[in-house]
C-alpha cells in the first residue's frame, strides 16, 4: 500500500508539473498573436478600446471625445476673447506672490517656452527670430506699464504671430512667469519703442502730389 500510495503521489506530481508547463507554453486563443494558455483571452473582449475601431462603427477609434463645453475637474476656461486685453486688464489679479520659489518656477517655464522667441531678457531676440518676425521687447515702458493681467492675457490669447499658449501653460505658470518678468524689467534697462515701418516712398509720393485735372474734351471744328 505504501508503495502504491507512492506512486499515486508521482504520477500527480507528474501531471501537475505537465499542466503548469502547458500553461506557461501557452496554446493560442483570440484574434491576437499574444498567447494566454488554456484560458480565454480576457484582453480581447468585446469592448471599447483606444486602439480599436469603435464597436458600432460610428467612429474610427474607441476613444471617447468630451461632449462639447465639458470642463475638466479644477479647470476655469478662461473668460476674454483675443481682442479684450484692456478689460482683461483691469478685471484679473495675480493670485501668486513673488516668493523666491513662484519666481524661480516663473523663470523656469519662461526658459523652456517663451525664451526661444522672447530671447533670455525678454528683448525679443530669441533663436527663432532668424526665421519669423521679431516680437516687440518685454523691457518697454509701454509693457512695464501693463497691468499684470493684460501681460497674462498675451499667452492665454496669443497675439501677432503668437499663438494662444493656453493648451500647453497651465494658468498658474503664465501667473508665474509674468511675475518673473517683473523681476526682469525691476533690473533691465527700459527699451526704447519698438519701430514703426516707415510707409513706402511710393505711397508717401502719390498721397502728397494733387490729382491731375480731367483733360478737356475735344470741340468739333474748334482751333
Amino acid at each position: 500500500m505504501r508503495n502504491a500510495a507512492r506512486t499515486l503521489a508521482l504520477v500527480s506530481l507528474a501531471f501537475s508539473t505537465l499542466f503548469a508547463g502547458g500553461c506557461d507554453v501557452g496554446l493560442p486563443a483570440g484574434r491576437t498573436p499574444h498567447r494566454e494558455g488554456n484560458r480565454l483571452d480576457m484582453n480581447d473582449q468585446l469592448k471599447l478600446k483606444p486602439q480599436r475601431k469603435d464597436l458600432f462603427g460610428s467612429r474610427a477609434t474607441g476613444l471617447m471625445e468630451p461632449q462639447p463645453g465639458t470642463v475638466a475637474v479644477g479647470e476655469e476656461p478662461y473668460p476674454y476673447a483675443q481682442n479684450e486685453a484692456d478689460k482683461a486688464g483691469a478685471g484679473l489679479k495675480n493670485p501668486l506672490q513673488p516668493t523666491p520659489e513662484v519666481l524661480a518656477h516663473g523663470k523656469f517655464v519662461f526658459e523652456n517656452v517663451c525664451v526661444t522667441c522672447h530671447g533670455p531678457k525678454g528683448a525679443g531676440d530669441g533663436i527663432v527670430t532668424a526665421l519669423f518676425p521679431k516680437p516687440p521687447s518685454l523691457m518697454t515702458q509701454k509693457v512695464r506699464d501693463w497691468p499684470d493681467g493684460q501681460l497674462f492675457h498675451r499667452p492665454m490669447r496669443g497675439q501677432n504671430s503668437m499663438p494662444s499658449h493656453s493648451r500647453q501653460v497651465d494658468q498658474n505658470d503664465a501667473w508665474s512667469v509674468v511675475l518673473y518678468i517683473r523681476q526682469m524689467q525691476s533690473v533691465e534697462p527700459v527699451a526704447p519703442p519698438a519701430a514703426v515701418p516707415p510707409a513706402p516712398a511710393a505711397a508717401e509720393a502719390q498721397a502728397a502730389s494733387p490729382a491731375p485735372a480731367p483733360a478737356a474734351a475735344a470741340v468739333p471744328g474748334g482751333k
